[in-house]
């Protein structure tokens, strides 16, 4: 992956012809192979030509907001507790892969919590809430999302607590409480909803609260799909409002487009350490624009690219490759919460770990991945560079 800066540089130090085929020859390695893309050449210092033919390197991005976030920390033993009496082991094994186990945790989050209503006592972290609701309690959005976000970092991952609302009068609550979950899978932040068992897919592939609204406020929910349960329900805006479940003393709690209208203002808490202390609302930040106008709520930062700088990737091994008597140097920058360690492997042969300082290329087809692993043992995001050699 590269952005804009990176291909002006690359383009610059290559020059325009000087790609594989050219009749000119190549120019020495630069000074990042990480920023080049398949196709691109250069020499190496003992003279022998490179092309490369694959780089998926996931960037480390660290801007004001990144930076406001503190995450649960593995070893926390009210994480160790959580996930051993409420069995998360068990509740999420099924699972194909990375995505399909955390929707099963937010299936599992959203049965946990029975009955929807006003809370009918204090809880507050998630230990307290389970055990509140074999008591008999009630509790709201907000603890759904309080009870996700910690479950989430007893298995290893980032989920983050968002605080919504609407700027349309519904005559309904005008607030809601959601969670965000990071992807390795699918490399991105994606919208889940643990009160209603909720992610929201675009041909296919689930999107961030971000993207949902643009889409539901800006194109009336066109090409969206809305996910419910471990059992993967398919639902269009056209099907809306749908039916969850009825709660005593609550009534018939649906899934509505009144529901996505509270996307409009966007609170990220940068915590999740949510067992041990409060939501950080002196650090939270707020995304919105012109339809927020008007609608009195928290004066925030408001993010000048909302859709890009709240967004900064996670677990991540960024590899930074450059030109070496021998081959290519390699280091590697991550931002992994809890991160342990990085491994790599070469030409596909068995995981070693760490990165090697020098990348020795033979000749022919040569492949190089790395992956940082956290302390929960979770795998993030593997990178992967394969070049040519001749």
């Amino acid at each position: 992956m590269r952005d804009g800066m990176t291909t002006c540089l690359l383009a610059a130090m290559l020059g325009a012809t000087c790609l594989w085929g050219c009749q000119a020859a190549p120019p020495p390695a630069p000074a990042d192979l990480a920023a080049a893309a398949p196709g691109d050449a250069f020499l190496l210092p003992d003279g022998r030509r490179v092309e490369v033919v694959e780089v998926d390197i996931l960037p480390v991005v660290r801007n004001d907001y990144s930076r406001r976030y503190i995450f649960d920390t593995a070893g926390n033993p009210k994480l160790e507790e959580l996930r051993r009496r409420e069995k998360l082991d068990a509740v999420v094994e099924a699972g194909g892969d990375q995505f399909d186990r955390q929707v099963r945790l937010l299936d599992w989050t959203y049965k946990r919590i029975p009955r929807f209503g006003s809370p009918t006592c204090e809880a507050f972290g998630a230990l307290e809430i389970v055990q509140a609701v074999d008591a008999g309690h009630t509790f709201f959005c907000a603890h759904y999302a309080r009870l996700f976000v910690s479950a989430a970092a007893s298995m290893g991952w980032v989920a983050r607590p968002l605080a919504l609302r609407t700027a349309r009068e519904t005559g309904g609550a005008p607030e809601h409480s959601i969670t965000e979950i990071w992807s390795d899978q699918y490399a991105k932040w994606i919208l889940f909803d643990p009160t209603y068992a909720l992610y929201v897919e675009a041909d296919g592939v689930p999107l961030s609260a971000w993207e949902v609204r643009q889409k539901w406020l800006y194109e009336d929910g066109a090409g969206l799909t809305f996910v419910l349960g471990a059992d993967r329900r398919r639902y269009t805006p056209e099907d809306l409002p749908v039916f969850m479940a009825t709660h005593p003393g609550f009534g018939d709690l649906r899934l509505a487009g009144t529901s996505l209208d509270k996307l409009a203002f966007m609170a990220y808490i940068p915590n999740t350490n949510l067992m041990d202390a409060g939501y950080d609302y002196a650090g939270m930040f707020i995304t919105k624009d012109a339809l927020c106008e008007g609608v009195a709520w928290h004066r925030r930062d408001n993010p000048a690219d909302p859709a890009g700088e709240p967004y900064f990737p996670l677990n991540q091994a960024a590899l930074a490759l450059a030109a070496a008597s021998d081959g290519l140097a390699v280091t590697a920058d991550t931002f992994t919460p809890n991160f342990d360690r990085f491994e790599h492997r070469l030409d596909g042969g068995p995981w070693q770990t760490g990165v090697p300082e020098l990348w020795s290329l033979h000749t022919g087809r040569n492949t190089l991945e790395a992956v940082a692993v956290n302390r929960f043992g979770e795998r993030g995001r593997v990178s992967k560079v394969v070049l040519d050699v001749r």
